[in-house]
């Protein structure tokens, strides 16, 4: 089943795991979570406990992302909840960009 999910994917991901804070657009909750893999479109997040997320929230999400050994650059994107299984979000990035907050 894994294999058909790959298929149907736009963009290659990439076993990327950084820090990331997500605050809920709708309500401001926040939540940690770490990323599980990248791609261009997308973001699959691991929170601790299942998160208190549904699909088609919108949210903010805030990555800490290594620049160089002594500094953490913060890199924020807003993306679209667009699955949940357990403790991980499945987070559509395909219509928001990055930004490093300047």
């Amino acid at each position: 089943m894994e294999a058909e999910r790959q298929e149907r994917r736009r963009d290659p991901r990439f076993p990327i795991v950084a820090s990331a804070s997500i605050k809920v657009k709708k309500n401001g909750k926040s939540a940690f979570a770490s990323t599980v893999d990248v791609s261009e479109s997308g973001v699959l997040l691991r929170f601790d406990e299942p998160p208190q997320l549904g699909v088609g929230d919108q949210v903010i999400c805030e990555f800490k992302v290594q620049n160089d050994p002594d500094n953490l650059l913060p890199y924020w994107v807003v993306g679209t909840v667009v699955r949940i299984e357990g403790c991980c979000a499945g987070v559509d990035l395909s219509n928001s960009g990055f930004s490093n907050g300047s």
